[in-house]
């Protein structure tokens, strides 16, 4: 628990080490389904005020970026988060191309 301050952090993403690639689908329905939150952290001397998600729920719709403890404590993975926001944004604008091209074409 606590923070951790970097320059800069890299995940190991390499195409050479990884097997079955596919995209992710159904992205905007999870994202659509998480739900972002504010709270205070009571583990932290002086509880501090912060943003994020709630493991439990994540887990019910994104079960592959949650991990556990040898205590029983979930932690979530934001940076595996960031995949199923791009193709969730990619989505979207796919809608909003479509939407422009009905309005252009008096739809």
């Amino acid at each position: 628990s606590g923070s951790f301050t970097g320059v800069n952090f890299n995940s190991t993403s390499d195409e050479r080490l990884k097997d079955n690639i596919k995209t992710l689908e159904n992205s905007l329905d999870k994202v659509l389904e998480l739900r972002g939150v504010e709270y205070d952290r009571n583990d932290i001397k002086g509880n501090p005020h912060q943003i994020g998600v709630i493991a439990q729920e994540v887990e019910k719709i994104l079960p592959e970026v949650i991990t556990e403890n040898e205590d029983g404590i979930k932690h979530v993975s934001y940076g595996n988060l960031v995949a199923v926001m791009i193709e969730a944004i990619k989505k979207q604008q796919e809608q909003i191309n479509a939407l422009k091209d009905e309005l252009k074409n008096g739809g």
